[in-house]
């Protein structure tokens, strides 16, 4: 049989708490004379906000006076309910691959500036691939996910889309190639409203998730400077993400979104089936409100068509 499991509301008790005790450790010194024996650490985990057994929120509560139910979260709809996200009107991901555009360059001399008509007509192009709509699930992330993150908060991993017509892949003015960067993508939850200090949060996760990607020739792997820049940057996250969760009742929520990739060149269509391809992700970081349990976002993505044999 399950343990039933609540959430106290932060305010509520530690309001509650103050009028009678000035701090956790003298409710949990008096808790064992009224047979409600609580400790200070258990305390301090229902002021946070933090799900207790029912039972020991009973006990919390009776001690000062209150039913549970008067002190409980009260959760808003969008709160108890699995979050819904469609991001399938922005264009996330290219259909080719960057190794393709080189591939495709090598057939030419620099001198030669061939159509781009011709990259359209030897690999197939957005008109030949398939362009879903699919659902990734979002759910909530380790200390070790959003660590993680680090190595796509500006990713080397990139795709291009074929729909510029006069571009010969050299760059410069007017012959930019459209690459889409598979960096790091934020969500946040449309009811958030954010004040200074969830901002202030923030801002330095973002900056320490920038410090780990970042690479220069100075930097060197295995080195003590490196190593202590990996532990400060653990160490800073961490902190940001455990205050988000205990005073602001936030929490990131993790998950990938996958799509197809054109790799080589040839001189067959993609109809005949022989064409390489790959597959590309994008990792994706949402903050919402600490009760949601998953996100489901809806994302546009390529698939290869498959030749059945």
């Amino acid at each position: 049989m399950a343990i039933k499991t609540i959430s106290l509301d932060p305010k509520k008790t530690k309001r509650a708490r103050s009028t009678l005790y000035a701090n956790p450790k003298a409710m949990a010194e008096d808790s064992g004379t009224r047979n409600y024996k609580i400790s200070e650490r258990t305390i301090r985990s229902i002021e946070e906000g933090k799900k207790v057994k029912l039972s020991t929120a009973e006990n919390y509560s009776t001690i000062l006076g209150y039913g549970v139910n008067e002190l409980a979260k009260i959760h808003t709809s969008e709160e108890v309910t699995n979050l819904e996200i469609d991001v399938s009107s922005t264009q996330i991901f290219g259909s080719c691959s960057e190794n393709l555009l080189k591939d495709w360059r090598s057939h030419y001399s620099e001198d030669d500036k061939p159509p781009w008509s011709d990259l359209d007509i030897v690999r197939g192009t957005e008109r030949e691939m398939s362009n879903y709509v699919k659902i990734a699930t979002l759910v909530p992330a380790s200390l070790e996910q959003i660590l993680d993150c680090a190595t796509d908060y500006k990713s080397c991993s990139k795709s291009f889309l074929q729909n510029k017509s006069h571009s010969h892949g050299f760059g410069g003015e007017l012959n930019q190639v459209p690459y889409i960067n598979h960096d790091l993508i934020w969500l946040l939850q449309s009811s958030i409203t954010p004040d200074e200090m969830i901002v202030g949060k923030l801002e330095l996760i973002q900056k320490e998730l920038s410090v780990a990607n970042f690479n220069s020739p100075e930097k060197v792997p295995h080195s003590a400077e490196s190593m202590v820049q990996q532990l400060k940057t653990s160490f800073i996250i961490r902190e940001q993400v455990n205050s988000l969760n205990n005073q602001n009742q936030l929490r990131f929520l993790f998950g990938e979104l996958l799509s197809e990739c054109v790799n080589t060149f040839t001189k067959k269509t993609l109809a005949q089936g022989d064409f390489e391809y790959s597959q590309v992700k994008r990792k994706v970081l949402m903050l919402c409100h600490n009760t949601v349990e998953l996100a489901q976002v809806k994302y546009s993505s390529w698939e290869v068509p498959k030749v059945i044999s």
